[in-house]
């Protein structure tokens, strides 16, 4: 049985972490009715490092690919990925 306690500790560490995180790019994707999110996420403000591109189909985001140090890494890949959408029949837009 999982108690309040640890629930109200696993909330507050998931909220810490989400307020540090920022989106700096997103990217919708449209086919017929479905839809999926490629988005890129910085740790902090003003650095472009680290990064961390995440996919998301609907059930929850899954991370695709991270750096620590490189700063165009995040969006080359996330930019490389947009587009092979695109050739999947994908319309992709930036948000």
């Amino acid at each position: 049985m999982i108690s309040l306690k640890k629930v109200t500790l696993f909330a507050a560490v998931v909220a810490l972490f989400a307020s540090s995180s920022l989106l700096a790019e997103t990217y919708v994707c449209k086919h017929g009715d479905q839809e999926r999110t490629i988005a890129i996420v910085y740790a902090n403000a003003d650095s472009a490092a680290p990064c961390e591109v995440t996919y998301d189909k609907g059930e929850g985001a899954e991370s695709l690919w991270q750096a620590q140090n490189d700063v165009s890494y995040c969006e080359e890949k996330a930019a490389a990925f947009v587009e092979k959408q695109r050739g999947w029949g994908w319309d992709c837009n930036k948000q």
